[in-house]
């Protein structure tokens, strides 16, 4: 989407700022840069029970990313970022509380950096989003490369020597690590990722100075038989070695992750099913991903709340299968996951039911909504249960 489709303020601004600058004319500051982003609405409510007490809460959630890039000169480019994110309590749950609105919120910095192609390796410096295997949508400020000279073969590698560390970040290690009375060093990272038909692959490597040093790797295949019949397999591996200060601080420690996923498409059906296993040494708490799941294979929609693969506990064994149909606009669905955990002294069952509903009233906009119940049943002990509900509405451009 060119610039050219922005509010006449945001025109009006753009062009007075030129005008100052270097007279430089309007049509011409803007005709080499691209908008893109998204806006989201979400409502969130949860009923259930944790630790014998009851849990009633709704939540409206109004995020807006939006990223300017504008060429330079031949070879440079810059990013500009600006996100919106603001959650209103709904009086609807909330224990008793009352709705809240957040009239006061502002777009806020998301990414600025300067980028450099030359050939086939790209460059970029300055804050924007790490697009790692064990990150989600985490900021940091440091230098990425990537290349991809060698056909089908892409190298990468990131510095990074400032984190995000917001409401924005999902998972529970970059947070607690961040704390006052412990800081994280800086992060490193190189991954190789291969792609030759049928077969692809991952290999990464990141270290987080004083918190753990991650390496993962992935296999995958898709194979389509015809345009109504494909199937597919994903296998992941990751290794992870804990720093010895947060071993001491937090007793943290080294841990293994292992998952599999076998899907097919059949004349519009989706079926997949799947294993996800850990093991963090002497059931102890260790890291596979340093925010959110990262892009390791993570069922349901309330299995990271009990699986939290940023701060992941004892040993784990689980069992997933989903199903989903599409026609024409139309989607429908469902999953269901199970298995157990054991930690240094107690053993948890856990199994969430999701049914799911979608229509995407364009490739631009999509709504979606789904139900969720989670059971977490601690042996011999009471059973916590969780019923969530989401509606959402996306327009990406």
């Amino acid at each position: 989407m060119k610039i050219a489709k922005l509010s006449l303020a945001a025109l009006v601004a753009l062009g007075a700022f030129t005008s100052m600058a270097s007279a430089t004319p309007l049509e011409e500051a803007i005709k080499d840069v691209d908008v893109s982003g998204m806006a989201r609405y979400r409502y969130t409510y949860n009923s259930g029970k944790e630790s014998g007490k009851k849990i009633h809460d709704g939540k409206h959630n109004f995020k807006i990313i939006t990223n300017f890039k504008a060429a330079i000169d031949d070879n440079f480019f810059g990013v500009i970022g600006l996100r919106y994110n603001a959650n209103d309590l709904s009086s609807k749950g909330n224990n008793g509380i009352g709705g809240e609105t957040n009239v006061d919120k502002h777009f806020a910095l998301h990414q600025a950096y300067l980028g450099y192609t030359v050939g086939n390796t790209t460059i970029t410096a300055g804050k924007q989003v790490l697009g790692t295997y064990f990150t989600d949508d985490l900021i940091g400020t440091g230098v990425k490369i990537v290349n991809s000279d060698v056909e089908g073969l892409t190298l990468a590698a990131l510095y990074a020597d400032a984190l995000e560390n917001t409401a924005e970040v999902d998972g529970g290690l970059i947070p607690t690590a961040n704390t006052k009375f412990y800081k994280t060093g800086n992060l490193y990272g190189v991954a190789a990722i291969g792609s030759y038909d049928p077969i692809g692959f991952q290999l990464w490597y990141a270290s987080l100075d004083k918190v753990v040093d991650l390496i993962a790797v992935e296999f995958n295949t898709d194979i389509a038989l015809n345009d109504d019949v494909a199937f597919s397999f994903v296998a992941q591996y990751v290794n992870s070695d804990a720093d010895k200060k947060a071993k001491d601080t937090f007793k943290t420690t080294d841990g293994n992750f292992y998952a599999t996923e076998l899907g097919t498409s059949l004349f519009g059906a989706d079926l997949s099913a799947g294993y996800i296993g850990w093991k963090a040494k002497n059931k102890g708490t260790t890291s596979f991903t340093l925010e959110d799941q990262g892009s390791l294979i993570d069922p349901g929609e309330q299995f990271a709340d009990v699986a939290d693969y940023t701060l992941i506990e004892g040993r784990g064994n689980f069992w997933f299968v989903t199903a989903g149909y599409t026609y024409d606009k139309f989607f429908v669905g469902a999953d269901y996951v199970q298995g157990t955990i054991k930690e240094e002294n107690k053993k948890r069952n856990v199994k969430e039911s999701v049914a799911r509903l979608g229509y995407d009233y364009s490739k631009k906009l999509k709504f979606t909504t789904w139900y969720s119940y989670l059971t977490d049943k601690e042996k011999g002990g009471e059973k916590d249960k969780n019923h969530r509900y989401r509606f959402e509405a996306k327009y990406s451009f």
